[in-house]
This record gives structure tokens, sequence and C-alpha cells, in this order.
């Protein structure tokens, strides 16, 4: 039973979009980091440079400006003439520059006499501010600029100054919202090694200190812009990435669900024609109409389709046959003896048949003649199968008619003639048989044989020792080479204890797991070794000791054998 769930082509549809739904996403988040990152090196580039800019402005102005006012500082009464020069400090750096805009670079300027004490000053906040200051502290001229950080930043500046000499000393100060970067620089009359001492008494020669303050405010309107810029860009490019990405999203989704209902239904029919031929319908085959992967296993699917109907033909075919084989099997086995030991009067014999297929071309079958006497004949049809046993089948009806025509009194050469003419006729030379046919007198303890190309029967007579081993040889041609084929017969007398082993081919020449035949000499071993046995266990002892030798190797040819004891 098929399992539910989505079908192929909406898992395609569904996981193609989504494809292009997170690609998109990520395309859009990896650019809006790209701006953001962009944006932030920009503006971090653009205020170092800022403040690169406000350094070697006051490097270079306040020395300068340290250097216009030595030659006030050195008189007394010239305040007015510092804030004058403090002012237009201020006035021409703040003042409209081209284009009308004001530069904004000097806000404050500061002179102070020798003990810190403000001069002049001249600040630019909302207005221009400057003016005079007779000699005050610091702390309430410098309006806006916390005292603390104006106090601290000058003790580390005379620390500086103590220790390396007259030396620009660089710091910033916050005030508020805005910002400064300071510049402080002394100023000496005379001796510049009196810088040593800033913190003692003043020396006779008047000396004091500029400070300088350039605006840092910029760097705040450059980052608020930046950020205004940014987030701009970011909006911007989010919502053209969002409109970009739904319109690939919108273009991929048609393209996945033609692509996936294009693959799909030839899928789909796949699939159906499959269903088909598993509920039976070995007609069904699927239309191809691509080139591709597709079309390529449509073709494959179709061929299968129709070995599949061949194979199912050919195993009905195989079964019919198989069907066949066994009637013809069990109608073979009829055409032997069972495997019962048969006592005679004097003699007891026992058989043994196996074919190597489900029928074979040996045969053998035996009689009651005339005067008691007993007919066993054994034969072996060229091949083994289906075949190799329809001459079988010839051998035992021509047999059986030679002894109904004389009324059980038949001699073994005419039995064999008969036989002959029969096999001739049927197998027309494709197939002939070796056979041999023997007579048992049991009153007389005789044997007459005659013998059409087969294997010698062994005629074993205990004695002292291991006993002696004997043939009962004779020649002639097999059954069915030539249509006016004549046979001799021999007889030999049997004596007590004797033993006649009537045998094909197969049992000598089948071989074992490693290719060895059993060969001649093992078979009568065996032979000798259960001579002492009745009829029905001596065979049952040779068959065992040559199956122990075969293994589980198959059998390459039929095998038959009869096993008689002279009482």
């Amino acid at each position: 039973m098929a399992k539910g769930g989505p079908s192929i082509s909406v898992k395609m549809i569904l996981t193609t979009t989504l494809l292009i739904v997170v690609t998109g996403v990520g395309a859009g988040l990896l650019n809006v980091m790209n701006i953001r990152r962009t944006f932030d090196e920009t503006t971090t580039d653009k205020i170092r440079l800022f403040r690169d800019g406000r350094r070697q402005i006051g490097e270079i102005g306040t020395p300068l400006f340290a250097r216009a006012s030595e030659a006030l500082l050195l008189e007394k009464g010239r305040d007015a003439e510092i804030l004058t020069l403090v002012q237009n400090a201020v006035r021409e750096d703040t003042q409209d520059g081209p284009g009308g805009k004001k530069d904004y670079v000097l806000r404050l300027a500061y002179v102070l006499d020798l003990n810190q004490k403000v001069i002049a000053h001249c600040h630019e906040g909302t207005q221009l501010d400057c003016k005079v200051v007779d000699h005050q502290a610091v702390s309430p001229a410098l309006g806006q600029i916390t005292v603390d950080s104006w106090n601290k930043a000058l003790a580390a500046w005379k620390d500086n100054a103590a220790k390396n000499g007259p030396a620009l000393v660089t710091f910033e100060l916050s005030s508020g919202p805005a910002s400064y970067r300071i510049f402080a620089y002394p100023v000496f009359v005379g001796d510049a090694t009196a810088a040593g001492a800033i913190a003692a008494e003043p020396p006779q020669a008047r000396q004091g200190y500029v400070v300088l303050g350039y605006d840092l405010g910029p760097v705040e309107v450059f980052q608020s812009l930046a950020n205004e810029q940014k987030a701009a860009a970011v909006k911007k490019a989010a919502l053209y990435t969002g409109a970009v990405g739904a319109l690939f999203a919108l273009i991929g989704t048609v393209l996945a669900i033609f692509q996936g209902l294009s693959i799909s239904k030839p899928l789909k029919q796949l699939a159906w024609k499959a269903d088909q031929i598993a509920r039976g319908d070995l007609d069904a085959r699927v239309d191809v109409s691509s080139g591709d992967e597709i079309g390529l296993l449509g073709e494959n699917f179709n061929f299968m389709a129709d070995q599949i109907a061949i194979l199912l033909q050919q195993t009905a075919e195989k079964a019919k046959i198989e069907q066949e084989l066994e009637v013809a099997k069990a109608i073979q086995e009829t055409l032997v003896p069972s495997d019962a030991p048969v006592k005679k009067s004097t003699l007891t014999f026992a058989g043994f048949y196996q074919p190597a297929a489900q029928t074979g071309g040996d045969w053998w079958t035996w009689a009651e003649l005339a005067g008691g006497k007993i007919l066993v004949v054994i034969g072996d049809v060229t091949g083994h199968g289906v075949p190799s046993a329809m001459i079988t089948a010839a051998a035992k009806a021509s047999c059986d008619v030679a002894r109904y025509v004389h009324n059980d009194d038949v001699t073994v050469t005419t039995l064999l003639e008969i036989m002959n003419h029969a096999i001739f006729e049927s197998a027309q030379r494709r197939f002939v048989m070796t056979c041999f046919a023997s007579i048992v007198d049991t009153q007389k303890r005789t044997i007459t044989y005659a013998n059409a190309g087969h294997n010698f029967p062994y005629l074993f007579r205990p004695g002292e020792g291991k006993g002696e081993f004997g043939s009962l040889m004779i020649r002639g041609n097999r059954l069915g080479d030539d249509r006016n084929s004549k046979y001799e017969a021999k007889t030999t007398e049997l004596a007590m204890g004797d033993v006649l082993v009537w045998y094909t081919d197969g049992i000598v020449e089948c071989e074992n797991e490693a290719g060895e035949e059993y060969g001649e000499k093992r078979f009568r071993a065996s032979v000798r070794k259960a001579a002492a046995l009745d009829a029905g266990e001596m065979r049952d002892a040779i068959i065992t000791d040559a199956g122990t030798y075969f293994g589980e190797t198959a059998r390459k040819d039929d095998i038959t054998m009869v096993v008689g004891r002279i009482h």
C-alpha cells in the first residue's frame, strides 16, 4: 500500500522556491552588511582625516600664535593688544570663507600669564565672545568647559613641560554638546630652560602661555550624517533587494512549477505504468518523447517490460515443460523395475537407477522366460534427457514385443536384432544405444549373453584371498548403428556364490569435486568389499561408496547398476 504524502512535483516546487527565497534573503543580508560596513569604514576614515587635519593645524598654528604673542607679554599694559590678537585669530578663522561658508576651525583662544591667569580670551559660541580679563583664574573664563577637565589637562601639560622642556601639549575637552582639540604652548622670553620652573616662583622675565581650541563638532555631524545616510542606503538596498528577490522568487516559482510538472509528468506516467504491470497488465508501455535521462529511463522501462513479458512467457512454457518432464519421468520410471531385491530360484538380484536429469538415457529390465530362465537387459542411450528417454521407451517396447512374439522363449541374439531394428527406425542414427542382454538359467546355473557395444559386466567369484574378478566379454555393434547388425551369443557356467554386476558407464565416469573419475579400480574394490552381503545390501554398499566419493558434485551422466548373486 502506497504511503500518503505530497507528490514529487509539489516537493520539487516547494524545494526550489525555498532555495530561491533563502538565496535571495541571504544575498540581501550580505548586501546590507556590505553597505553598513562600507559606510562605517568611510565615516571612520573621514573622521580620522578630520582629526588629523585638526592636529596638524594645531601643531603648526599654536607655536606661531605663541611667537606672535611673545612681544606683547614682555610689557605690561598691552592687554588690549593681546585681546585684539586673540580676537583677530578667532574671527579670521571663523569668518565666511569662499562660497560664504565658515570654516569653523579655531573656536577658542586664551592667553595666560605665568601663573596661568587669563589675560584675554576669545570664544566662538552662538556668538563671538572676546574680552580682557584682569588676570583671573582660568575657571570662570572657561565658560562651558568643565573646570575639572581643564585642571586635569593642565596638570598633565605642566608635568610634561617640567620633564621635557617647552613642548606642545594637546588634549580634548568636552563642553556639553561641543568638543574641542586643545593645544597649549608655553611662551618664553629669554632662556627656554626656564620652562622647568613652571610650578616655581616666576622669574624676572615675563612669560605666559597660549591655549588654542579647535572645534571637533563636525565629528558628531559627520557621524550623525553618516548614520542617516547609512540608514537610508540600507533601507533603499533592503527595498531594492526585497523587490528583486520577490521578482526572482516569482519567476523561480513559475519556472519551478513548469520544470516540476515537466519532470514529474513522465515520472508519474512511469509510476502509473509500473503499477499497471504490477497489477498484471503486461502490455502497459510508456510514450518516450524526450532524449534526456527520463527518456532513457522510459526506454529502459519499456525494454524491461518487454523482457518481463518474455520472461513470464518463458516461465509459463518452462513450467509446462517441467510438468511434461514430470509426466515423462513418471512414465520412464515405469520402464525400469522397482529397487526391491528379486529372488528367483538360485538367483537373487537388485537394481539401481538414477538419471542425471529428470529423465535419462539409461534403462534396464528383467523378465521370467520359459523353463525358469531369467532375462536381464541393461542399456545406455547416447546422452541423457528427454530424447534419450524416448529411445529407452522404444527399447522397452521392442523388448516386450520380442518376448511376446516368441512366447517368452526368445534368445539374446534375436532380442538384440529386434531391438536394433526398432531403434534404427526410431532414431535414424541420431541416437544409438549400447545394450547387454543376458539369460540366466537358474537350473543349469549358466548365463548366456550377447553384447551391443556395452560395458562388460563383472563376474566376481569369491575364493581364497581376495577372490577372482572376471568379465562377460563379447562384442557387437551398438543398437541403431546398422539396420542389418547381427549378434553372437556366449554361455558361461556359474558357481554357487558367484556375483554378477551389470552397470552403465555413468558410475565409473562421474567425477568428484577435484574432477577425478570414480574409475574401474575403485568400482571393483567396492564390489569386492561388499561381495559377502546379500544382493540388496551389496547394491546399497556399492552405491554408498560411490556417492561418498562424488560428494556434492553434480552427476554428469545417468547411473544404472544391477547386482546379482547365485545361491
